[in-house]
């Protein structure tokens, strides 16, 4: 039984929503102005009854309207008395004393101190994903292709630039997202690393810089207009499991074109094959097949074999279908 000035809560309903939202009990005995005891005893329904001042200000500390924190249907809040019944009986409610001036002021300030101690937490916590976003002052960058063929390799870069004088571990993620699978380079005389959708990488700058390269190898069911997504982060140092995410290129379109093909015509023209090298081409590294590419610029024109879902010179086309 309640009266206006009063309501019956719903304990479990309280600690849920506390719990979702990931408060303590002490950020809402701050903001309402009692004990973190009296707030376990409100979800322990040791104190079904509870002021309507408090319970409106529970019902602003956990984000919702005040009917959903109370206890059964047909309840009456109403009125603006908040100074009724006390909702913790015992010694100290035998010696109660009408609230005064000083005591107002008292519960305004501890509210105050509440809002201003969450907004510094909100503040702190923003700052803190803000600045970790480059903690490391290492940056990354991905480059890919704009475009590939079904059945058609082709290449990924990952830059990684930093201080001159950082001798820090790197360890790089990639996660691939669609019909592919990720290919690394190996040893000489080995065959070559398949990584499946998930490559990875542990290596050092070397005077700033480190450039890690793997093919991706599409599906043959892969239809035109579809992409291949990429995600990724970098993890610098020791002990860290949280990584900075890979920046720059993230996705590529299935397209009937050789990915050196920039402007899509069926032809390798100069200064399209000229930075394929430059960008893709890595002292060591032979995992793209240049010999074939240059098989086709020098033919002056390419086009797509359906059976074999191969690029070929124009000009052998027709004997090889």
């Amino acid at each position: 039984m309640n009266s206006s000035s009063s309501v019956d809560i719903n304990g479990n309903k309280i600690r849920m929503l506390r719990e979702q939202k990931e408060l303590t009990q002490l950020y809402l005995a701050t903001v309402v102005g009692v004990t973190t005891d009296t707030i376990s005893r409100w979800e322990n329904r040791r104190y079904p009854t509870i002021k309507l001042e408090n319970a409106k200000k529970l019902a602003e500390a956990l984000g919702v309207p005040l009917e959903e924190l109370l206890d059964g249907k047909g309840q009456q809040v109403a009125g603006d008395d908040l100074e009724g019944t006390p909702e913790e009986p015992g010694p100290a409610a035998a010696t109660a004393q009408p609230i005064t001036g000083g005591q107002h002021f008292l519960r305004r300030y501890q509210r105050w101190l509440g809002f201003c101690g969450g907004l510094l937490f909100v503040v702190a916590a923003g700052s803190f994903f803000f600045l970790s976003g480059n903690r490391s002052g290492v940056t990354t960058e991905r480059i890919l292709p704009q475009h590939t063929a079904p059945n058609l390799p082709f290449p990924v870069i990952v830059q990684v630039t930093g201080a001159a004088d950082s001798i820090n571990t790197l360890l790089l993620r990639e996660e691939l997202l669609g019909d592919c699978e990720a290919i690394g380079s190996s040893p000489e005389g080995e065959s070559p690393k398949h990584f499946g959708k998930n490559p990875r990488w542990i290596g050092k700058l070397v005077n700033g810089r480190a450039t890690f390269l793997y093919m991706v190898q599409p599906g043959k069911k892969l239809r035109q207009q579809e992409e291949l997504r990429f995600k990724g982060d970098l993890i610098v140092g020791e002990g860290l499991t949280i990584g900075e995410k890979i920046g720059g290129a993230d996705h590529i379109e299935l397209a009937p074109y050789h990915w050196v093909d920039t402007d899509r015509d069926y032809v390798i023209s100069d200064s399209e094959i000229l930075k394929a090298h430059e960008t893709y081409a890595l002292p060591g590294e032979n995992l793209i097949n240049f010999a074939a590419i240059e098989e086709l610029w020098v033919a002056g024109k390419y086009t797509l074999n359906k059976k074999t879902l191969t690029f070929v010179p124009a000009n052998q086309a027709n004997s090889k279908e």
